[in-house]
């Protein structure tokens, strides 16, 4: 058996030991998943300087390896500029754009740039339309009215209102794709 693929077998042992070992402040940082592949990588590292021969002592030894990441990293995390308890959120740095009265999804200049450049294409192509084309197209999508309600305004069958809607949304369709 590869010494990799022997070791594999001790991994759920180490990660229930690392998560028994990382305090809450210390899994912001580090999962115990990360801990127990470097606690893997120091052991196939330092595979020659095992001298047991069996489960448990492999697993004592793997377990004081980990024992050993785990100290590091708590000094790590516990000492003077990386106090973990000293550490602030970034969000809390920022100012919300609730506060500042700006929308979360304003978009961005190029795309209100793009936009507008649609719009007037929208409205050169809307005038190529007739009159009615025109009108019954924006009662329907732009005032969301229904195809009766359309043809009490227009004056018109809710039938003659389709064919209009139809006829014009052809068009536009066609211009709109060149």
């Amino acid at each position: 058996m590869e010494p990799q693929e022997d070791l594999q077998r001790f991994r759920p042992f180490l990660k229930a030991l690392a998560n028994q070992m990382l305090y809450a402040d210390l899994r912001q940082k580090l999962d115990a998943s990360d801990l127990v592949q470097q606690t893997m990588l120091k052991a196939i590292e330092a595979q020659s300087q095992y001298r047991g021969e069996s489960d448990a002592e492999k697993a004592g030894w793997l377990k004081a390896i980990l024992w050993n990441l785990a100290r590091g990293l708590l000094r790590r995390y516990h000492s003077g500029r990386r106090e973990i308890a000293r550490e602030k959120e970034l969000a809390s740095f920022r100012l919300s754009h609730a506060a500042m009265n700006i929308p979360e999804n304003l978009p961005s200049p190029s795309y209100n740039a793009q936009m507008d450049e649609e719009k007037e294409r929208m409205l050169k192509v809307l005038e190529s339309l007739t009159l009615d084309q025109r009108r019954a197209i924006l009662l329907r999508y732009w005032e969301d009215k229904s195809l009766e309600e359309i043809g009490a305004v227009m004056d018109k069958k809710p039938e003659a209102i389709a064919g209009l809607i139809y006829r014009g949304m052809k068009v536009l369709r066609t211009e709109i794709e060149r």
